[in-house]
């Protein structure tokens, strides 16, 4: 017995390894796709996932649609996401979300915590100091409901009006400072078109020592700074004896031809 069990299990064994002969030989003559379905029953290795296999599912690991997506898909999800993330904040305890936590005020120069009261009158004295043209502004308020309750038509004869229009400043005014000297003390930033008074003429002036100024060819005059010191290259002075000596020469010239006449 003990020999029939023995031949029976080694005849076994010769069959199974002549069956995986078989198979070897088949797999080395076959295609790899006809290799693939052929030894799929004879293969007892898990499925293998290949590169050009894809997914049966369209959403991709994030749960989002991939591929050719419409805009409707794309405002569903977004939508959908946004309801999660409200679901999930309102389901955080107050404490880690902050829900209903009364507000903390601090002072801005030490970082101290302050009383909402101290709060807000700091902030109210930081605009006040910040604030610019508060007089100018209230002036412009008078002056605006005043002239509310003036009549709506106005003649040449209305005081305000004439007065108005004598302290307007006008280009090439002489005499602008007799009017500010009653009105004001100080004078008012000095422009280009104002004639300055007298005070503002400083001692050192070309005005008060009585010099004569050099000509140019614009004929505009020096500033009232001017100290009378002409510190130029002499171009002027040059180009205007040149001028002169052509003007001399054309004019004996001319004399000397009709003087035969």
């Amino acid at each position: 017995m003990e020999k029939k069990k023995k031949s029976f299990e080694c005849e076994q064994e010769e069959s199974r390894i002549e069956g995986a002969a078989d198979i070897a030989a088949e797999a080395i003559y076959m295609s790899p796709l006809r290799r693939s379905r052929a030894s799929s029953a004879a293969n007892l290795s898990p499925p293998r996932k290949f590169k050009n296999e894809r997914s049966e599912s369209p959403n991709s690991s994030h749960g989002r649609k991939t591929g050719l997506v419409s805009g409707r898909d794309i405002k569903t999800e977004i939508d959908e996401t946004k309801k999660e993330e409200l679901l999930r904040f309102n389901a955080l305890d107050p404490s880690v979300s902050g829900r209903g936590a009364q507000p903390i005020y601090r002072d801005p120069k030490t970082g101290q915590r302050i009383s909402k009261d101290e709060f807000l009158n700091s902030r109210k004295n930081k605009e006040i100091k910040l604030g610019k043209g508060l007089a100018q502004k209230r002036a412009r308020l008078q002056e605006i409901q005043v002239e509310k309750n003036k009549p709506f038509a106005r003649s040449r004869d209305d005081p305000d009006l004439d007065s108005m229009l004598k302290k307007r400043v006008r280009w090439g005014d002489p005499m602008p400072h007799y009017y500010l000297v009653m009105k004001k003390k100080h004078f008012e930033p000095v422009l280009g078109f104002v004639v300055p008074p007298q005070e503002e003429v400083p001692s050192h002036s070309w005005i008060r020592r009585g010099l004569d100024t050099t000509p140019n060819r614009y004929g505009i005059k020096p500033g009232r700074h001017w100290d009378g010191v002409d510190r130029s290259i002499g171009y002027e002075k040059d180009m205007f004896k040149r001028i002169n000596e052509k003007r001399a020469t054309e004019r004996e010239a001319y004399l000397w031809s009709v003087s035969d006449m």
